[in-house]
């Protein structure tokens, strides 16, 4: 039997709008674009590659992507002046561990995430 390898794993986020989900990935999440066409565009962010896809009649959906960034507050602030919107208030699910949800130009939904800075250990 061959043993199968498999050489990346990146995610897909459906758009109605290329260039708008482009410039919105690029300014409010700090997205390098490794490749971009009309119907297919690549982005890079903290090392994961995203795809985005065109779709016709686009509503938005749930992406499961999840960011984690030092600072909540500023984040949301890029995030709306790329066009796009913080959809909750901060919640904490355990201590130190903060969740906001937002949503991208294309109302697709994702999670930033800000975890409280580890400490080394005290004797």
């Amino acid at each position: 039997m061959n043993t199968i390898t498999v050489t990346e794993t990146f995610f897909s986020v459906e758009v109605l709008d290329m260039r708008r989900a482009t410039a919105f990935y690029v300014k409010a999440l700090g997205a390098r674009v490794t490749f971009a066409s009309p119907g297919w565009s690549s982005l890079m962010i903290a090392g994961v590659r995203i795809g985005l896809a065109l779709k016709a009649r686009h509503e938005g959906a749930a992406t499961g992507l999840h960011f984690a960034v030092d600072d909540l507050e500023q984040t949301g602030a890029q995030i709306e002046q790329a066009g796009g919107s913080v959809a909750s208030s901060p919640v904490e699910l355990t201590p130190g561990v903060v969740l906001v949800r937002c949503r991208d130009s294309e109302a697709n939904t994702f999670t930033l995430t800000r975890s409280a800075p580890r400490s080394v250990g005290t004797a």
